[in-house]
């Protein structure tokens, strides 16, 4: 903020779509806490003398951003539309990041960028104040600004029907000490600021609105664990007032560590101190503001919690905890539930993805939504499709709550031998069952399931591939082939032709349709670890020039279109394992940079001149990657790792504009080779340091946090996977992707 152009929609931050709000609603989720920035939405306080220059750039003292406003609105119109409720929370901790003024009232290195959805900001960086709350002579961030803020928020949004309440502020911390104006540490501050602002806040607030609730949140991070012992002053004085404090289940409740066993070995409890963390951590972190609040008569509001995912004790605790705040009529909002570059597949999550052609709900909301009594679920299977090696393990899962168990029948259409043949799914969240599968010899087998007990639609039939010899099994069956090749690399498949209108209540797409989702029907995914493509961008004309893939249908044949200026593409996000942190996460890519892998797609160009990314497997905050690429038309395979090792591989001519070629590209330690059409256009010899991958694009790329531009062409299909398939299989693989696009 302020300084640099780090405010950009989309890129920098991004505003939830009508879909991610008609999704929450439809499974129970009844109001949602908005965090806003108070610089963005009110880029100058109300008393600041600046000159015309600056306002021009800036704004007019006090003035609410126009922009900014309406994206608000839209979140609190998209709300209305399905019948819940948000709350805007003002996630400033009691902060505020303003420019430094000069007496004439400019701003030194002041810059008014030409995008209009960039805010000002200075080049500056000495020309930065952090304004915070005191109540010392030479505060910064007086209780008038608070006050205005409030006023002008209050009046703008009291009477609109998606209105949930006012987040007076977000985890006030480390304010000065007693009669200091600046940051203090150690925890000397003092205690007594916060509450006379809030209690200005409430009072300003009521004199306009009397009835829509009020989030009051405590010093030291609104910690549940202290809300009784470092808040002196309360509660106080004013209707309709909820307090709200924060816990998450690691040691520190920092949410920001998510491996069980290294939370354990710290032998510390936030709010109790030396001791292990339990499965009952939660509970009694939340108990202490529960016991403190019940003989006050006070409401309370849990609104920010969270359950790392990829650890089943995590889950228990969390499952505890949820049904702890409901009994005791607690407001219970998970964290982290954008549809940002960094939410999918974070540690806490609570946003769906996409697997089997339907949405993939997130572990976290299954467990809400039994504490709730709400019971609405999908299931899917996941497991291996080669089964030339021996049994095969598949496991059938819920994602949701269901309020009664699920039995399944499952059978084979070519003999072998299963473990079980009834699946019982148990009531509840997220449950699960597992059977193995030994195939024949030589054989395609399709495993079928039949639900005997419940009206949950079962997964989709599941082929395991045995066969001795798939390329020769190509002239029986190309497309099976193709699968027992991918079966046996573990490899993903995205075929456009599945694409989906949304991973969210969305449908098969048309011609002329947003993409937004689509499945990997290879078999790279495995259980919990859906290997989806989707595509979240929030496409407003407001928010830029971001635009989604439309669907198009050539000859009977379907591709994405990505040739609109600044069109995005599909992108599946994970995480790297990461000591203490994440130590053994579920959700990873299929390979990272230096293993043996292969990625393939078949696309058209549009003409001579695209360039751009079309496939990246990369680390979203730093340079390196493996990538299909474009320059000026002609087909490329990149290499580059983190100490600069590099190879590009370029095709010697270009595509022929609108006529579709497959793309290959392996990379072996000291052996990559490219083709196009089957025909080898380049090779190397480099052989790249280690490097852990988080992601996998489509169409465009992403590095460093900043978007990559995409090729600008026409996407059918894309393989990628661990190994070094032989040239003959890939050649199968060629064969079959040209397929999609009308190759013969």
């Amino acid at each position: 903020m302020r300084f640099g152009t780090g405010t950009l929609p989309n890129v920098n931050f991004t505003v939830a779509r009508r879909s991610d709000v008609a999704w929450l609603a439809a499974n129970g989720f009844t109001k949602n806490r908005l965090p806003i920035q108070w610089e963005l939405l009110q880029p100058m306080l109300h008393d600041t003398v600046a000159n015309a220059a600056a306002r021009a750039a800036i704004g007019e003292p006090g003035a609410f951003h126009a922009g900014y406003e309406s994206y608000i609105t839209g979140v609190l119109d998209a709300h209305a539309a399905v019948g819940a409720k948000c709350i805007i929370d003002l996630h400033n901790y009691a902060r505020y990041r303003d420019f430094r003024f000069q007496s004439n009232g400019s701003v030194i290195g002041l810059v008014d960028p030409v995008n209009p959805l960039i805010h000002a900001y200075t080049t500056d960086n000495t020309q930065i104040l952090e304004r915070i709350v005191a109540l010392a002579p030479g505060v910064t961030l007086r209780q008038s600004h608070l006050n205005d803020f409030w006023t002008r928020a209050a009046n703008k949004w009291k009477d609109h029907p998606g209105f949930g309440g006012y987040g007076l502020m977000n985890e006030p911390y480390d304010l000065p000490e007693p009669g200091g104006t600046v940051r203090s540490f150690a925890g000397t501050e003092d205690l007594h600021i916060w509450p006379v602002y809030a209690q200005a806040a409430i009072n300003t607030i009521r004199a306009i609105d009397a009835t829509n609730p009020i989030y009051l949140g405590g010093n030291e991070w609104g910690a549940a664990m202290s809300l009784g012992t470092k808040n002196p002053d309360w509660p106080l004085t004013g209707t309709n007032l909820i307090y709200e404090v924060h816990m998450y289940l690691d040691a520190g409740s920092s949410g920001q560590r998510f491996d069980f066993d290294s939370e354990v070995a710290l032998n510390y409890n936030a709010g109790f101190g030396p001791g292990q963390i339990d499965l009952n951590t939660g509970v009694e972190r939340l108990k202490l503001a529960v016991e403190w609040a019940r003989p006050r008569g006070i409401k309370l509001a849990l609104t920010e919690t969270g359950m790392p995912i990829d650890d089943p004790r995590w889950e228990e605790m969390f499952r505890r905890l949820a049904n702890y705040a409901r009994q005791n009529n607690v407001e219970f909002y998970s964290w982290n539930g954008g549809n940002h570059w960094t939410s999918h597949n974070n540690a806490i999550n609570h946003v769906p993805g996409w697997h089997q052609h339907k949405t993939l709900e997130p572990t976290m909301s299954g467990i809400m939504k039994a504490s709730a009594g709400i019971n609405s679920a999908s299931l899917f299977d996941d497991g291996p499709g080669w089964g030339a090696s021996g049994p095969v393990a598949i496991t059938v899962y819920a994602r949701g709550n269901l309020a009664s168990a699920v039995t399944l029948t499952v059978s084979s259409s070519n003999g072998g031998t299963l473990s079980k043949t009834q699946l019982t799914i148990p009531a509840g969240a997220n449950g699960q069952d597992t059977f193995t599968f030994t195939a024949g010899a030589n054989r395609v087998t399709t495993l079928t399931y039949t639900v005997t007990s419940g009206s949950i639609a079962p997964p989709a039939p599941r082929k395991v591939y045995s066969l001795s010899d798939p390329v020769a099994y190509a002239a029986t069956s190309l497309p099976d082939a193709a699968m027992a090749i991918l079966a046996k690399y573990n490899a993903c498949k995205w075929e456009m032709a599945h694409g989906y209108t949304d991973y969210m209540l969305g449908a098969l797409a048309d011609e002329g349709q947003q993409v937004r989702a689509i499945s990997d029907s290879g078999y790279g995914s495995s259980v919990g670890n859906a290997m989806e493509m989707v595509n979240w961008i929030n496409d407003s004309p407001s928010m830029g020039t971001m635009r989604v893939p439309v669907m198009r249908v050539t000859n009977g044949l379907k591709s994405t279109d990505h040739s609109v200026y600044d069109t995005t593409g599909f992108w599946c996000k994970k995480t790297t394992p990461l000591a203490e942190i994440q130590a053994n996460p579920r959700n990873l890519v299929p390979y990272d940079l230096q293993d043996p892998h292969f990625s393939m797609a078949v696309v058209s160009v549009p003409g001579l001149n695209n360039s751009g990314v079309l496939f990246q497997a990369s680390n979203s905050g730093v340079l390196y990657a493996s990538e299909l690429t474009f320059s000026n038309s002609q087909p490329q395979a990149r290499c580059v790792d983190r100490t600069g090792a590099l190879v590009v591989l370029t095709s010697p001519t270009r595509l022929v504009a609108n006529t579709p070629a497959v793309l290959t590209f392996t990379c072996a330690p000291g052996a990559q080779r490219f083709r196009v059409n089957s025909n080898l256009v380049g090779s190397a010899s480099t052989t790249f340091a280690s490097g852990p991958l988080d992601q996998l694009m489509i169409g465009w790329g992403y590095q460093e946090y900043y978007p990559r531009q995409g090729f600008g062409g026409n996407v059918y299909a894309v393989v990628t996977g661990r190994g070094a398939p032989t040239s003959a299989e890939l050649g199968v693989l060629e064969r079959y992707l040209g397929t999609t696009a009308g190759i013969a």
